[in-house]
C-alpha cells in the first residue's frame, strides 16, 4: 500500500505553548495504561511514551514544532493501529 505525501500545515504555535498543547492531550492515556483490553492499554503507553518524548525535546530546544510535527505522523499510526486517540498539532479554530 503506497501512500501519498501530503504537505504539512506549520503549526502557529511556538515550541514551549506545542509542548503544553501535546501534553493536554496525552495525559487522559495514562487513565488507559490499566485498561482490561490489552491492545488499548500498550497502544496507550507507546503514544504517550512518544508524545512525552517531543515534548521533552521540544522544551529543550532539540527540535523545531515542525519536526516535531512530523514525528507526530509516525506516532499517530501507532494510535490507529492500536484503536487509540491521535495528537494533533493544531488546535481547533
Amino acid at each position: 500500500m503506497a501512500t501519498t505525501a501530503r504537505p504539512i500545515t506549520p503549526t502557529t504555535l511556538d515550541a514551549n505553548e506545542l509542548a503544553d498543547f501535546l501534553t493536554e492531550q496525552a495525559m487522559p492515556l495514562r487513565a488507559l495504561f490499566h485498561s482490561g483490553n490489552p491492545d488499548t492499554a500498550t497502544g496507550s503507553q507507546l503514544v504517550h511514551d512518544g508524545v512525552f518524548a517531543l515534548v521533552r525535546a521540544l522544551r529543550a530546544g532539540d527540535i523545531a514544532p515542525v519536526v516535531a510535527q512530523v514525528r507526530l505522523i509516525g506516532i499517530n499510526r501507532t494510535a490507529v493501529r492500536y484503536w487509540v486517540r491521535t495528537i494533533t498539532a493544531h488546535r481547533a479554530a
